[in-house]
């Protein structure tokens, strides 16, 4: 599989997506592999804002890049485009594939991608609050290794 563009679904685009698409672009660039565009969608965006000021700390911190970023909606042009959808939960790529008559992408779970009990990584995978700034800190520690596996197959799948 020949992946250029690659979108991460969360439900809305500001937490848990978002850090999942700097952590991924920042190991892919990393890792040399500058023609692999990540970006991240919502599916229930209302109106465009920043990320949440947690996850833009703990990114940070982690010397990941944040460029000016502001949630956004997933649409049918986005899936058209997308060589991947990955989605935090396996219910969100149920959803996308409810919700979208596009054929063109694959769609899957992190966990299904990499091969992993996706019940047992969404379940991880904690919901990012404000009022809990921890979170976001157990949100990275669990995503980004997830992210390095999702880097492997990705790196792996382009060398075959």
């Amino acid at each position: 599989m020949d992946y250029r563009k690659i979108i991460i679904v969360g439900e809305t685009n500001i937490g848990r997506s978002f850090m999942a698409e700097c952590i991924l672009r920042g190991i892919l660039q990393k890792r040399n592999c500058q023609n692999i565009e990540v970006v991240s969608r919502g599916l229930v965006v209302l109106f465009s804002e920043p990320v949440a000021p947690g996850a833009a700390k703990i990114l940070r911190e982690k010397g990941y890049s944040i460029e000016n970023f502001r949630s956004a909606q997933l649409t049918e042009e986005d899936l058209v485009s997308a060589d991947l959808v990955l989605t935090i939960t396996k219910g969100l790529a149920e959803q996308i594939k409810e919700s979208f008559d596009v054929q063109t992408a694959s769609y899957m779970s992190i966990g299904t991608f990499i091969d992993i009990d996706s019940t047992e990584a969404e379940e991880k995978i904690p919901k990012v609050t404000e009022e809990d700034p921890e979170t976001y800190q157990q949100c990275f520690d669990i995503l980004e290794p997830l992210m390095e596996a999702v880097a492997d197959r990705i790196i792996g799948e382009l060398l075959v």
